[in-house]
């Protein structure tokens, strides 16, 4: 056996040990009838490895397309290994919402996974190598900026295992001339219309052209950088454990303090679909003013005193209740609704005989002031407050009353109609017009409004 057939095979056995397989596990190689996969073909036939040869025809290229089929259930039917084929159909493939490489790939996945699963296959194999590797590296520094997302392709993912991770395309070209294996050649591979094929055939030549080596280098730093995601991964959880005690809220002092967190944040956002952008202007919100927010995919972000808080769209008030008319001569004497701050209730109740029960929580009026509205408030309501000759902003008594800002949508005054008087911030605030004089209402009707504040906002 010649010995370049011989390090390859070597390296191709080091590889699929590592990757955790034992030598008489069976394995479905995925083929395309190019010179990777061919050469990938060649070696695990030669170890004597159980096989399925599994082929995907893409639909768009027509003859060519056929031919690579044919190649390749030729190349199974002469070695005596199973063969298994996809057929898609290019045009509606290239319709799906992910365009015809994002598709493709999905379909391809999916059904490669169905082969290893009916034939009982330990592993899908693919052809991948270094070349391939530095690619993939490059691709990503340009599509992100996120550090921990430029990375190459793992040796095993799940299932999949790229045992060529490490060998230049060129040496496996070498091989396969040597040896007289015979492939075929991909049109589209040459086609300037992927950005890949551009990376392969520009952009990595005129980098080895001006510092020879950078295509091994970026191959090297693609592993090493999936090795140093893989040991923060850990501390991240840890920081996101730390910064996230509350789901959904953010500690701002281990925001500032410890860059893990803000790592953590940032690829929370991302997986929740919010772009890189949007995760650097919600970073920003821990220097920004209380109440400042950044609207994202799936809600928005605020930032309150101590926390950055997402309220999810359910939260968004557009969806809260405009009102409730309230009338002792109407279906509303009684009723009760809920807020992001409790729920209130009303229901008919003669005067208090005992003033001192009464508490911010309650708010008893005449039946002779109805109807009332009970509303959330809204920008430039006032309240005189009770004992206090001035007039305060709505406003200004939620903030003294620490109420979280994404929470103040939550937040509901009832207001006497007949002069448009807020007479209550539902658990927060009377107003001097509200006063009970005892004396002058014993016995009188009235409705009793109660707030019951939740127990954990």
């Amino acid at each position: 056996m010649p010995r370049a057939v011989k390090e390859l095979l070597n390296h191709l056995e080091h590889a699929l040990g590592k990757a955790g397989l034992r030598p008489a596990d069976s394995v479905v190689v995925a083929a395309s009838g190019g010179l990777d996969s061919t050469v990938l073909l060649q070696l695990v036939h030669i170890t004597g490895r159980p096989m399925v040869v599994a082929h995907v025809d893409h639909g768009m290229r027509g003859e060519e397309s056929v031919a690579d089929r044919n190649f390749v259930a030729e190349w199974a039917t002469q070695h005596g290994h199973p063969f298994e084929v996809l057929e898609l159909d290019g045009k509606e493939v290239k319709a799906g919402p992910q365009g015809f490489q994002g598709e493709a790939r999905k379909r391809r996945q999916a059904w490669l996974e169905h082969v290893r699963q009916s034939h009982g296959s330990a592993a899908i194999l693919t052809g991948h190598h270094a070349d391939d590797q530095a690619e993939t590296w490059l691709l990503h520094a340009m599509r992100s900026p996120d550090p921990l997302s430029v990375q190459g392709m793992l040796l095993r993912d799940n299932h999949v295992i790229r045992p060529l991770l490490e060998v230049r395309r060129a040496e496996l070209h070498r091989v396969a001339e040597a040896q007289g294996w015979t492939w075929r050649e991909d049109s589209s591979n040459a086609s300037p219309a992927y950005l890949r094929n551009r990376i392969r055939h520009e952009v990595l030549p005129l980098l080895d052209h001006v510092r020879p080596g950078t295509t091994r280098h970026l191959q090297a730093l693609a592993e090493q950088t999936a090795d140093l995601r893989l040991a923060l991964a850990p501390l991240i959880e840890a920081a996101r454990n730390e910064v996230e005690k509350v789901p959904g809220q953010w500690r701002l002092d281990a925001l500032q303090r410890n860059p893990l967190a803000r790592v953590a944040l940032r690829r929370a956002l991302g997986e929740e679909g919010w772009s890189h952008a949007q995760a650097s202007q919600v970073l920003g919100l821990a220097e920004g003013q209380v109440g400042t927010k950044v609207l994202g995919p799936n809600g928005t972000i605020v930032r309150e005193r101590d926390h950055l808080v997402h309220i999810n769209e359910e939260g968004d008030p557009s969806s809260l209740p405009s009102g409730i008319l309230v009338d002792t001569q109407a279906d509303t004497k009684s009723g009760t609704s809920g807020t992001a701050l409790g729920r209130l209730s009303w229901s008919p109740q003669p005067a208090p005989v005992d003033v001192s029960t009464l508490s911010l929580q309650t708010c008893w009026i005449p039946s002779s002031w109805c109807p009332v509205l009970l509303r959330p408030w809204q920008d430039g309501d006032r309240i005189q407050p009770l004992g206090m000759e001035g007039h305060s902003l709505v406003s200004d008594v939620l903030t003294q009353s620490k109420v979280p800002n994404h929470l103040r949508q939550g937040a509901w005054v009832l207001e006497r109609r007949s002069d448009d008087c807020v007479l209550w911030v539902a658990g927060h605030k009377l107003s001097e017009q509200a006063r009970l004089h005892l004396d002058q209402l014993a016995d009188a009707p009235g409705l009793l409004f109660t707030f019951e504040p939740s127990t954990n906002p």
